[in-house]
């Protein structure tokens, strides 16, 4: 990395650091993954030290393009840009919208309005847009201009000692208070004609390059921060007391879920604003004398566990970057794969001839959205019964997650995949799934049509005979798990395996005092969905 790389990257790491006095200047408040107004301490710190704060949002197409993104994700952008806009509108301010590189558009923009300093919140997100902030990063240096940062989750940049990250998450999640959205952002007369020279489109010129995607538009979950509290309200006070024995199966998920993930992954809604707010309603479920106080209760301490796990996977794409195209822990750097690309187009489109897989991926394309267990079990299958490397589906799977979250996402890939070393390995079978989950096969039926005529009982006998013009299973599940199995436990139990392993729990497992106490691993699963 030359001198310049450096000093940008070194740039980028630091928060906040300036003193200068900026009380009479303009500053741009760069939105990306945080559309919303309500505890935003990116926005708050810029309205306290300027006079005027320009929100700015770019559609920057070498992002949209890269392979984990899709029209889903652009959709999502243009739902939250249009509820921001509203929002500001109401108090008298705007958003300038421009489509382009990050530089290109600042160095346009620097012609018409002079800025002195730029605010964002930390983004941990995929290789392309570390690189991007890297270059802004320089850019801001050899023009003068600051740039301050600022985290909205516990993820926490250049962490030294993993064992302070606790102590660190409770003050900014659960100690530190929520900040109200502002009463005004005042923007500069001379851009107020700019901001409305620009309509916020649906951006249908990038959708041709993701015209693979069978999204089912309208039935997309709504992103923005007005829907996000909503959502939230509900969840708390309405359809989470089933939560707890609720979310894994896909006929009950949808509704007992939080559905806050995509609101989190987007930033329409802030983490600490939904561990407050699940404070409130354990206490006022606790105070209520009813029959259901007690489900509330459960439910809800369970929905908080799985909020801490949050940014536990986060962070490990954050300390280590490469996470995104190699396996956190080195001693399965090799495993064997077969990347069948018929197998992996089988998979992708919902036609393997397993009717629980097959009902998932179909969902997934159309909504973008399933519960975690069903999340599991299409990468434990697509790995273990296919062969597919957890690289190979990382993007199309990407793709059709309406949440996408890179950092957890790409650790829940390596963990379902058995490559991280310290978690229990799962191989969820297909079969199983279908009896526990959806004997009925509601599901099923609902997203493969040509099985609605048939019975249960025939459904979940696929393997034994042709159902109709449903294919016949791609593999033999049980034969192709074996091997792949296998493989994954002979490095568990070599000498480098668990060497390495050792390493990689101690650089990245959990810290949680009831584990060490009882001198277990953490299962390290996840579940905001």
């Amino acid at each position: 990395m030359g001198t310049v790389a450096v000093a940008a990257e070194a740039q980028l790491r630091k928060r906040n650091m300036s003193t200068k006095d900026h009380s009479t200047t303009t500053s741009i408040w760069w939105i990306k993954r945080d559309f919303r107004l309500h505890d935003n301490d990116a926005l708050t710190a810029a309205l306290e030290k300027h006079k005027f704060v320009l929100p700015v949002f770019v559609f920057e197409p070498d992002l949209i393009n890269q392979t984990d993104y899709s029209a889903m994700h652009i959709n999502a952008w243009s739902q939250a840009l249009h509820d921001l806009r509203e929002r500001l509108r109401a108090i008298d301010s705007d958003i300038y919208v421009e489509t382009g590189d990050i530089e290109t558009v600042l160095s346009t923009l620097s012609e018409k309005i002079q800025f002195k300093a730029i605010y964002s919140h930390e983004e941990t997100g995929n290789d392309w847009t570390f690189k991007r902030d890297i270059a802004l990063a320089s850019w801001c240096q050899s023009r003068s201009i600051d740039w301050f940062e600022f985290p909205q989750t516990g993820v926490i940049r250049a962490l030294k000692n993993r064992d302070k990250k606790q102590a660190i998450i409770k003050e900014r999640l659960t100690d530190q208070a929520v900040v109200p959205g502002p009463d005004t952002v005042p923007i500069p007369e001379s851009a107020r004609s700019l901001c409305k020279q620009q309509a916020i489109s649906d951006y249908k010129e990038f959708y041709a390059e993701k015209s693979y995607m069978n999204v089912i538009f309208d039935q997309l979950q709504p992103v923005s921060e007005t829907q996000a509290r909503a959502e939230l309200k509900s969840f708390l006070y309405d359809r989470g007391v089933g939560y707890s024995g609720g979310i894994s199966s896909p006929n009950t998920a949808f509704e007992c879920g939080s559905r806050l993930s995509v609101h989190l992954a987007w930033g329409t809604i802030s983490l600490r604003t939904v561990f407050k707010a699940t404070a409130r309603a354990q206490l006022h479920h606790r105070e209520q004398n009813t029959d259901a106080a007690k489900q509330w209760g459960k439910s809800l301490r369970a929905f908080t566990s799985r909020l801490h796990w949050h940014d536990h996977f986060i962070q490990r794409l954050e300390s280590v970057p490469s996470t995104e195209f190699c396996a956190i822990n080195p001693a399965y750097a090799n495993v064997q794969y077969q990347d069948d690309s018929e197998k992996l187009h089988a998979w992708t489109n919902g036609l393997t001839g397993f009717p629980m897989v097959d009902a998932c991926m179909r969902c997934l394309q159309a909504i973008g959205f399933i519960n975690f267990r069903m999340r599991a079990m299409v990468v434990s299958f697509a790995v273990y019964a296919l062969h597919l490397s957890w690289r190979t589906i990382h993007p199309p799977l990407a793709r059709i997650f309406l949440d996408y979250e890179p950092g957890i996402h790409l650790s829940q890939l390596q963990m379902q995949a058995g490559v991280v070393g310290i978690n229990t390995i799962r191989v969820y079978n297909p079969t199983k799934q279908i009896l526990d989950q959806d004997p009925d096969c509601l599901f099923i039926k609902k997203w493969i049509p040509e099985l609605a005529d048939f019975k249960a009982a025939e459904i979940i006998d696929y393997e034994s005979k042709l159902l109709g013009d449903y294919p016949a299973p791609v593999v033999d599940f049980k034969a192709e798990s074996k091997l792949m199995k296998d493989q994954i436990f002979a490095i568990r139990k070599s000498a480098e395996g668990k060497e390495s392993s050792a390493v990689v729990l101690n650089e990245h497992g959990s810290r949680k005092k009831t584990a060490a106490r009882k001198n277990k691993k953490p299962s390290a699963q996840i579940n905001l969905f």
